[in-house]
């Protein structure tokens, strides 16, 4: 296993178990995380209902030797990388896997008068998904399938090019989830409105004329399922016109590593 650590400048270092000067010793939060499950009782009946469900953040702990001559050195080299409270990027790869994750540095412990150092640092993953490799995949009237080899449902982005002029607006659907997203307003050809149906990403953008902007207002009131991409399945998109092709954009999300 090795993990590549990314700060928010952007500047990068790999970890490995064999590591010189600093080696990595245990990875802990690879597992799938737990989930929160909050129910209600009714008053006529045994048990509960489920209310609401949700994974709960994610809490990777890394654990460092340090095996070089100067320590001291080795120890605070850590800090560069990991920063208390700021956001860090992890790349973790495995025998079968490359995932990333974001999170941000909660803690780090050290004892500097221990013989034989060891550092654990606990970062804290909001999303508690890794994201694994980009896929795209292309769509053209009627429709198309799209399968993802994620652990879990997810978002996607939707990048919709109008193929001639369109008065009223168009429908994308999903099939296997039921769900259809609207979108109002009259194009033209050459036209590209994007649709982020990804988590805390949501939105929806017009390009024309190589100006973009944003169109959450052209979203139909009634008809606006954020579509979702069911994990191994074939999710059926559906375009309601020829006029428009479509490309899904997505990325793997894996519950473990």
């Amino acid at each position: 296993m090795q993990v590549k650590v990314t700060n928010q400048y952007g500047q990068y270092t790999t970890y490995t178990l064999n590591g010189a000067g600093v080696a990595l010793v245990n990875v802990a939060g690879l597992n799938p995380p737990n989930a929160r499950i909050s129910s209600s009782t009714i008053a006529t009946k045994d048990g509960s209902i489920v209310t609401n469900e949700q994974a709960n953040n994610r809490n990777i702990v890394l654990t460092f030797a340090i095996t070089g001559r100067d320590a001291e050195r080795q120890r605070t080299g850590l800090y560069y990388y990991f920063k208390i409270k700021e956001p860090v990027s992890l790349e973790i790869k495995t025998a079968t896997r490359t995932a990333t994750i974001d999170g941000y540095v909660e803690s780090i412990q050290a004892n500097p008068f221990d013989r034989k150092q060891q550092i654990q640092i606990s970062i804290i993953c909001p999303n508690p998904y890794f994201l694994g490799s980009e896929e795209t995949t292309n769509v053209s009237y009627p429709s198309g399938n799209v399968v993802t080899l994620s652990d879990t449902s997810h978002g996607a982005v939707f990048t919709v090019t109008c193929l001639d002029a369109i008065t009223g607006g168009f429908v994308i659907g999903n099939t296997l989830t039921g769900e259809s997203f609207c979108v109002n307003g009259d194009y033209v050809s050459g036209d590209v409105v994007t649709i982020d149906t990804r988590q805390g990403q949501k939105g929806i953008t017009l390009t024309h004329n190589g100006s973009t902007s944003n169109i959450l207002s052209r979203m139909n009131s009634t008809v606006h399922d954020w579509l979702q991409l069911l994990p191994w399945q074939n999710n059926g998109i559906t375009l309601s016109t020829n006029k428009i092709s479509a490309v899904v954009r997505f990325q793997t999300h894996y519950e473990g590593v």
